[in-house]
């Protein structure tokens, strides 16, 4: 949640330019297995895609772990079932609420229901895969 938190601090010029970063290896990646020249003069808006595909990532990928992470206290607390799991999400949801809050505070950003939303797939993703993932890991101690 302070990695999170922090993220969300960082103002709109500073978190475009870590995505725009991270946008442009990917797409330099891609160069490497593709023709380069197809995009070549388009490359630009290419780039302005690849980097909201990177940055709605980030928004899944950091709700996904910390709806696991919840997960695994209730698990560790001996909390397991449907229910548990939907807490999870549920506070995870909570989070991405007022973390979007949170953003129309920081100079140039803007709190986004969409992005809550993003993130609350993500966290329902996390929450599900790690909840079968600790189910196999059960199992396979029992045999």
């Amino acid at each position: 949640m302070i990695i999170i938190f922090l993220f969300s601090a960082k103002p709109a010029v500073s978190s475009a330019e870590s995505s725009r970063t991270i946008a442009n290896a990917v797409l330099n990646i891609a160069e490497n297995f593709m023709d380069p020249a197809q995009w070549q003069e388009d490359r630009d808006n290419v780039l302005d895609t690849v980097d909201h595909i990177v940055r709605k990532t980030a928004h899944f990928m950091e709700y996904a772990i910390l709806a696991s992470a919840i997960e695994l206290h209730y698990w560790i607390t001996k909390r397991k079932g449907i229910r548990f799991i939907l807490l999870s999400i549920l506070f995870s949801f909570l989070y991405a609420a007022t973390d979007e809050f949170h953003q129309l505070f920081v100079p140039g950003r803007s709190g986004e229901f969409k992005d809550v939303m993003i993130d609350t797939v993500g966290a329902a993703t996390g929450a599900f895969l790690f909840y079968f993932l600790l189910i196999l890991i059960e199992h396979i101690k029992r045999k």
